[in-house]
């Protein structure tokens, strides 16, 4: 795979995920249920689990200890009118490895459980070519390529970590039953960096076309 160095510091390297159906064994996925680590932040679910769905959980392919979970409100409204950092109201939240909780707290019942693959490692100036569901390192493929997403990240020292790119979601027919939830858009994570480790990953923003 990539090295830190080669996805995160020259970022001449970046990973790309695609969505497939679940086989036993798959540690990181979209749709279904949230991961069982969720069972005990009784905080965690009282303050967010009528509000809010799980999307996906990705285990962090530079270290696989540890996985990057994501919460968007079911009040689309609500994260249309906060898309940008600081007031970004989607949710993500670094944990150890766990597999999928049996709870439905945050489930949404229109998205069906699928697989985030195995990684292919590409050089970062052919991703324009390539459909993904995530992308990993590299620079970030914007919908909208405006200074005004960035630059409250850019100001307090994020990184750009990765993206999920709804063009990329599982074209199953079963997969995903109503409108997309970021109108056919992407999300972008970002991070601060230190010592060749993340630190703080957060949800920057997210757009659509």
């Amino acid at each position: 795979m990539g090295t830190f160095k080669e996805l995160l510091n020259d970022r001449s390297k970046a990973l790309i995920f695609q969505g497939r159906k679940f086989t036993e064994g798959d540690t990181s996925w979209i749709g279904g249920n949230a991961p069982s680590y969720f069972d005990h932040q009784k905080d965690f679910q009282s303050i967010y689990g009528s509000k809010y769905y799980f999307l996906l959980t990705l285990v962090n392919p530079l270290n696989p200890t540890m996985m990057f979970t994501i919460f968007y409100p079911k009040d689309y409204d609500a994260y249309l009118e906060n898309k940008k950092y600081p007031n970004c109201t989607i949710l993500l939240v670094e944990h150890p490895l766990y597999s999928e909780s049996s709870e439905e707290v945050f489930t949404n019942p229109n998205m069906k459980k699928y697989a985030i693959g195995n990684y292919e490692v590409i050089n970062n100036d052919t991703s324009d070519n390539k459909i993904f569901l995530v992308k990993f390192g590299g620079t970030p493929l914007h919908i909208q390529n405006k200074n005004f997403y960035s630059k409250e990240l850019e100001a307090d020292s994020f990184e750009f970590l990765f993206q999920i790119d709804e063009q990329g979601y599982p074209k199953d027919d079963d997969f995903l039953q109503g409108n997309y939830p970021f109108s056919y858009g992407a999300l972008y994570i970002y991070a601060q960096m230190n010592n060749e480790g993340i630190t703080n990953p957060v949800v920057g923003y997210w757009q659509y076309s």
